[in-house]
């Protein structure tokens, strides 16, 4: 009998103990879930806005959106900024002139947010979902992007296994922990200004905050997304070229062509099997006349590298022309440029050519520090609208230090002086398709690529471009 007390007697301590334990654990994760508990005023919004009309339009769509949903669950607005208006400032979209401010301006929110202006949000989402995240700990969230292999575009880093170093998509929308965004003004205040080129910002800021393993890696958040369907995802991102409509007619855009003698048998080739077919307007400049392509001659002659001369002698010739100039828009390429002219269409019937509008991937050089100037790289295409052409050339705004003084940079420098913003469009790539990652590229429509070095120009074409046939004007 004594036994049998004694084992009911454990038995009812173990039960004790367990159920203790239990209650003790429980209150623990309630404890830590009502520390990471964020409401919309724990969270500040950073849209990653421009200038450009049609931009703005887009940007503040998504503000009210977001402001709408706050009201929806009964919460007031989240501190929201769009980036053109809070810092109009030379290399604000590189986010690092603007650290300091953010950590500043926004030192009570838990999260800061930044997302594109096509980015959607689910608020009620994205609140429940940093809940499972420690907002007092250096923390970095994103959707994670891996290059394939060492690019160019990040200056060959982790060259031995690029695929170990994530870094965040902007297109999904990132987040970046209180203590984190404190860390990182000091390491901006700390730092020697230094001017060198922005080139991708998204690998450029995550490289940045995990400097030199030092920082927190990118946790990779399945429900932050882009192009998906998933019914998890609290952000996601168009994969589609917005439909502005009505599509402007290919009458409308004229398309001049980089090239030289060396390149008349290979490179042009190319363009004209391929996406010079579809053009309505085109046109190829060389340092030598050939009626078989044929090609126009400027009176400028080829030089190694820089092609400023050659630019501006294009821009000279398509405000002076009496066909030419009569075209809303031109479209300036290289002769390894891969496009879809029926892409070209659709993306620039969202922008009003009677406008100032430089259009294409956005470089910047010197601008991180906050001072230099943006340009849009020349392999992708640099877009021009009418209005710009006659700001530059009517205006007498374009001059060439030397005929091989970098084009795509001079056009940088010309445009700021103008005090003519660059339009940034991810669409346009300086590179090759195997230099971005899978993940980036999976939730795009791309409208260029540029380079035939060490693949075959026309598969890229037929890959990315060729299904998309003719755009009818009349749609």
């Amino acid at each position: 009998m004594l036994i049998v007390n004694m084992a009911a007697h454990v038995e009812r301590w173990i039960f004790s103990f367990l159920l203790f334990a239990l209650v003790w654990k429980n209150s623990k994760t309630d404890k830590v879930k009502k520390d990471n508990e964020i409401e919309v005023s724990d969270l500040a919004i950073i849209i990653l806005s421009q200038p450009n009309p049609y931009h703005v339009t887009l940007s503040s769509k998504l503000r009210s959106s977001i402001v709408d949903q706050a009201k929806g669950i009964s919460q007031t607005s989240p501190a929201i900024v769009l980036l053109h208006e809070r810092w109009p400032t030379t290399g604000s979209w590189t986010i690092f002139p603007i650290l300091s401010s953010i950590a500043k301006d926004f030192s009570t929110a838990k999260w800061i947010f930044f997302c594109e202006e096509e980015t959607t949000v689910k608020l009620e989402g994205l609140l429940k979902m940093l809940e499972n995240y420690d907002n007092t700990k250096e923390l970095f969230l994103g959707r994670a992007l891996r290059d394939r292999s060492a690019t160019i575009i990040h200056h060959f880093a982790f060259i031995d296994n690029p695929q170990k170093f994530a870094y965040a998509d902007f297109a999904a929308g990132f987040l970046l922990s209180q203590p984190l965004i404190q860390r990182l003004a000091r390491m901006i205040k700390a730092r020697k200004d230094k001017m060198d080129f922005s080139i991708d910002v998204k690998h450029e800021l995550s490289k940045f905050i995990w400097d030199e393993d030092k920082g927190p890696s990118l946790i990779d958040v399945p429900q932050l997304c882009a192009g998906s369907n998933s019914e998890d995802c609290v952000t996601n991102f168009p994969s589609k070229i917005p439909d502005c409509r009505p599509i402007i007619s290919k009458d409308d855009i004229f398309f001049a062509v980089k090239t030289c003698e060396q390149f008349h048998k290979d490179r042009v080739p190319v363009v004209k099997n391929t996406w010079g077919k579809e053009a309505q307007h085109i046109e190829y400049y060389s340092d030598k006349e050939d009626l078989t392509i044929p090609t126009v001659y400027l009176g400028v002659p080829n030089t190694e590298r820089g092609h400023c001369g050659k630019l501006l002698a294009i821009l000279k010739r398509a405000h002076e022309h009496p066909v030419i100039s009569k075209k809303p828009w031109v479209v300036i390429t290289d002769d390894d440029t891969i496009l879809s002219v029926s892409r070209m269409q659709r993306l620039l019937s969202c922008y009003d050519y009677t406008q100032p509008v430089a259009l294409g991937e956005r470089y910047g050089y010197g601008v991180s520090v906050g001072v230099g100037y943006d340009y849009i790289t020349g392999g992708g295409g640099m877009v021009l609208s009418r209005a710009v052409i006659k700001q530059l050339i009517g205006g007498d705004s374009a001059h060439c230090p030397s005929d091989d003084s970098p084009d795509d940079m001079m056009l940088g420098s010309w445009l700021l002086n103008r005090g003519i913003p660059i339009t940034h469009s991810p669409l346009f790539h300086q590179a090759r398709p195997d230099d971005y990652a899978e993940g980036y590229l999976s939730h795009q429509e791309p409208v260029s690529f540029h380079k035939h070095w060490m693949l075959d120009p026309y598969k890229v074409y037929s890959e990315w471009f060729a299904k998309d046939g003719d755009v009818h004007d009349e749609l």
